[in-house]
């Protein structure tokens, strides 16, 4: 059991559906060649591998705590999201630079209400497995959901469909969650439950911390990236814009964050496919 102290972090935020993977165009005679992924910056290169570059980059452990990574797609213009969920913003590059990033960490974390919105499946092991095992990594990362809340429907997929060779989803909760909420998930999942009522951001990174992460990665929502912001826990921003207007009332990539201070940023990569931008940046 953890025993950690918190403030709420379930959000309505939208990120990265766990299901997304790269799809081939159809067969068409005579074949039509998919563009290229190029590197514009630091060095412009016509065409690059993301799951080479991402595995190679530099991620230390700070202040004995994993490096935190967010990943978030967000459109031309800043929404992060069509009609709700992000998977109209992204395409054959944000497929391939999606499972990138993925290789690259322990553990996936978010918000319930991304989870819900996104209908989150567990991750399992998929061709960047043998990378990641080569790097000292499990075969696929974990995933962990946090809630105060717990409303996790049971038709999830992160829920209903694990088999038995899969790891649990870990449900980070605090010390006293509706009990009918957790009877009703039961040992589908494993549980951490905090001290007090909510988690806060360096509780949850403590507690996959305890669980050997050296790398976690955040994919939101906005609500719960603001408050890893406020918390100075985001090492690496790995941002995906997409060539597309969209208008509309959607919200930012970091939402309801009280911070005063901006996090200084370094541009570390720029990747291009189709015109979407794929950036990496790092926090000075």
């Amino acid at each position: 059991m953890c025993t950690k102290r918190g403030v709420g972090v379930d959000s309505a935020g939208i990120s990265h559906d766990l299901s997304t993977a790269f799809h081939r165009a159809p067969a068409i005679d005579p074949p039509v060649r998919l563009s290229a992924m190029r590197q514009l910056l630091p060095t412009p290169q016509d065409e690059v591998d993301p799951l080479d570059l991402y595995l190679r980059d530099e991620r230390h452990r700070r202040d004995d705590r994993p490096w935190v990574m967010a990943n978030m797609v967000a459109s031309a213009d800043g929404a992060i999201s069509i009609d709700g969920v992000s998977g109209g913003l992204g395409g054959e590059g944000d497929a391939l630079v999606f499972r990138a990033i993925r290789a690259s960490c322990d553990w996936i974390v978010a918000a319930a209400g991304t989870v819900r919105a996104e209908r989150y499946r567990l991750p399992t092991p998929n061709a960047t497995a043998p990378s990641r095992v080569a790097a000292g990594r499990a075969a696929a990362p974990r995933l962990a959901v946090v809630t105060e809340s717990v409303e996790l429907p049971s038709d999830l997929p992160l829920l209903a469909e694990r088999h038995d060779d899969t790891p649990k989803a870990l449900i980070i909760t605090g010390a006293n969650p509706p009990s009918t909420a957790v009877e009703r998930i039961g040992d589908r999942a494993e549980w951490c439950h905090l001290v007090t009522e909510r988690p806060t951001p360096p509780d949850i990174i403590d507690a996959l911390n305890q669980r050997g992460a050296d790398v976690v990665l955040l994919e939101g929502g906005p609500n719960f990236n603001g408050q890893m912001v406020d918390a100075g826990l985001v090492d690496e921003l790995c941002l995906s814009i997409s060539p597309h207007l969209v208008g509309g009332s959607s919200t930012r990539i970091v939402a309801g964050s009280t911070t005063a201070i901006p996090a200084d940023l370094t541009l570390e990569r720029v990747l291009e496919h189709d015109g979407a931008l794929f950036v990496r940046y790092t926090r000075r």
